[in-house]
């Protein structure tokens, strides 16, 4: 299934893992306390590692050269990630 060599399906799966990690590192691990339900981690820690799931599947890719070109869009979305993450927490809040 994740055997294709492709820089569109890598840039895809590399969008993906990281929004459904987000999803659910905010939805699924939640604290109640006083009946008010919570996130465990806040919004900062939830986002940097959304982006750093991107590393496993891209360096598993990146290991067989058959697959190059699904890593390098892997990179690539992370890249981007991890610019809108610094434009959100540092120009952003300014």
């Amino acid at each position: 299934m994740f055997k294709k060599n492709s820089l569109a399906f890598g840039a895809s799966l590399g969008a993906v893992l990281p929004v459904l990690l987000y999803m659910i590192l905010q939805e699924g691990f939640t604290v109640e306390r006083n009946g008010i339900s919570t996130p465990r981690f806040d919004q900062a820690t939830s986002l940097v590692l959304s982006i750093a799931v991107n590393l496993i599947p891209f360096s598993r890719y990146m290991k067989k050269p058959e697959y190059e070109q699904t890593g390098k869009g892997i990179l690539l979305v992370t890249f981007f990630y991890a610019a809108l993450y610094i434009f959100i927490k540092f120009f952003k809040e300014a």
